[in-house]
């Protein structure tokens, strides 16, 4: 099991050893609780699903960001688990974070190196931190961000199709005015944003309370709030059973996606490293892919591990309804688009666009991040592609 250690605490000491220059092997940061790496690391490179994965020529620790009760993490956590990293010379030490923006906050101080999180996290670490993005992790498309209210809601009784996407719930009248408990600039903001759009409304009509998922589900099984944002097994738990989902990432086809990413000083020191570690990913993906059942069970021990509890069947729908990326899926999103701006940049532009809309960030912001030529990278996934010949 984890150990939780106090959020202050745990900056206090990234500062720190980033201040004397030490090292962050085995720290943690803001948000964040460090896991102990896996002792697997016994099996042979034939093992692996792709036999052709080379190793390093010195093994190297990496400090892995990720984001608590999310999907992006089970590659790495099975590859530690089945050796495959081991195997390449790499040992994980996962630092996990609550949310995006504490994460990219402990990035200046050091903690991790490289890792995945979502929009909210890519875009301040982008903004603030110079953070590098280097590939797409997932998609958020088969439920994995959702919305909850009490049958009794006005939402609820209103039923479905009274906005241009049919699968919500609601009216603007019966959404009007509601205590939504939802984390303030994540990819959950988002998809509350695009449900009140669906209803002519905007975040100004409704009263949010800013908590992440985790907190806002323990306030609203306490009967606060009249909305619940959740993301991941939340989504599925028992405690859901008496309650109604009228808003999920699927329903509204938000497209938002969770990045792989680096902090600069890591990239610049070990970009080789971070590039096996995200080729054995990769691989990981592929092997998810074609093994879900298994995949499944190994996902329900990482929650576990992580203090969320949930089943090997909801694991498996999840898993289902949200494919990691393929190698070849990686290669088509660092091509350019239309307008010639990398696809998986422009992913990045998209969601922002909402998050001005909303509020959270200026036009100013948004130019900056458009004009911005060394955030976007293509180099980690153009090695990976031409090491394996695709």
């Amino acid at each position: 099991m984890k150990k939780i250690t106090s959020a202050v605490v745990l900056l206090a000491l990234a500062l720190s050893l980033a201040a004397c220059g030490g090292s962050t092997g085995s720290s943690t940061a803001a948000g964040a609780s460090q896991t102990p790496s896996s002792t697997a690391g016994t099996a042979a490179p034939t093992d692996m699903p792709w036999p052709d994965v080379e190793p390093l020529a010195e093994p190297v620790t990496l400090n892995v960001a990720l984001l608590a009760n999310t999907l992006p993490h089970l590659p790495t956590y099975i590859a530690q688990e089945k050796g495959w990293l081991a195997a390449v010379g790499i040992e994980v030490n996962p630092v996990v974070f609550k949310n995006g923006p504490s994460m990219t906050e402990a990035m200046g101080a050091g903690a991790w190196d490289c890792g995945s999180t979502g929009i909210g996290g890519v875009i301040t670490g982008v903004l603030n931190q110079d953070m590098k993005v280097i590939g797409v992790a997932a998609r958020d498309e088969g439920g994995f961000q959702a919305f909850f209210a009490r049958p009794d809601n006005p939402i609820v009784q209103a039923g479905k199709g009274h906005g241009t996407i049919p699968e919500l719930y609601g009216t603007a009248e019966a959404w009007r005015g509601q205590e939504i408990l939802c984390a303030v600039g994540t990819t959950n903001q988002f998809l509350l944003y695009k449900t009140l759009e669906n209803f002519g409304l905007t975040l100004e009509d409704v009263n949010v309370v800013n908590m992440d998922s985790s907190a806002a589900n323990t306030a609203f099984l306490t009967g606060q709030g009249d909305v619940a944002g959740v993301s991941g097994p939340i989504v599925f738990s028992d405690d859901k059973k008496d309650f109604v989902m009228i808003s999920s990432d699927a329903w509204a086809k938000t497209g938002i996606v969770t990045s792989f990413v680096a902090a600069p000083s890591a990239w610049e020191k070990n970009q080789e490293a971070i590039t096996k570690w995200l080729e054995v990913v990769i691989m990981t993906n592929e092997w998810i892919e074609e093994n879900q059942e298994e995949a499944a069970r190994y996902l329900t021990r990482m929650y576990e591990e992580d203090g969320y509890p949930s089943t090997d069947e909801a694991n498996l729908d999840l898993i289902r309804n949200n494919p990691l990326c393929s190698l070849e899926y990686e290669m088509g999103i660092i091509t350019d688009n239309e307008e010639g701006s990398m696809k998986m940049k422009q992913q990045t532009l998209d969601a922002l666009k909402g998050y001005v809309a909303m509020g959270n960030y200026t036009q100013e912001q948004f130019d900056s991040i458009l004009g911005s030529a060394s955030n976007f990278l293509s180099d980690a996934i153009e090695a990976i592609a031409a090491r394996h010949g695709r």
